[in-house]
């Protein structure tokens, strides 16, 4: 394009060919030039772009290395947490087992210490021997039940 327009300017203005050959020459030189450097720009950009790469396998290389150091300890971590889950829950089944008192049983029990404490002195406040003796009373009469 810039070719057609240096003719056409070199015809119209009557000008000699011995200059638009050498506008011609340093076209081509221009062009040669900006090929060359856009060759070596590419090779540049190949070299970085490899070197990128590079160093981004690297990086994969060693978070996947630091991943399965860190899995073997989560799994042993995961594991003794399993263990200690099944160990709780067969406590739990345990606990489960045992018969508790009954909200009924625990204010009759509430009802007689406070019946002994009543009769035995009239104040709000038992004696340690009171409730030791309401308890004997009641653990005597409790297994003579089960006997």
């Amino acid at each position: 394009m810039i070719q057609k327009l240096a003719l056409k300017s070199a015809d119209s203005s009557g000008g000699s060919l011995v200059v638009v050959l050498d506008f011609l020459r340093r076209i081509d030189e221009v062009e040669s030039f900006v090929k060359t450097k856009m060759i070596m720009m590419q090779v540049h950009v190949d070299a970085v772009d490899k070197k990128i790469e590079s160093e981004v396998g690297g990086l994969r290389r060693e978070l996947s290395d630091k991943i399965e150091e860190n899995a073997g300890e989560v799994n042993h971590r995961f594991e003794k947490l399993d263990s200690k889950s099944e160990m709780l829950e067969k406590k739990l089944g345990e606990l489960e087992a045992v018969e508790f008192f009954s909200k009924e049983d625990l204010e009759k029990i509430f009802g007689d210490l406070m019946n002994v404490k009543g009769a035995d002195n009239g104040d709000m406040k038992a004696s340690l021997d009171d409730i030791i003796m309401t308890t004997r009373d009641m653990l005597l009469k409790e297994s003579q039940r089960l006997v």
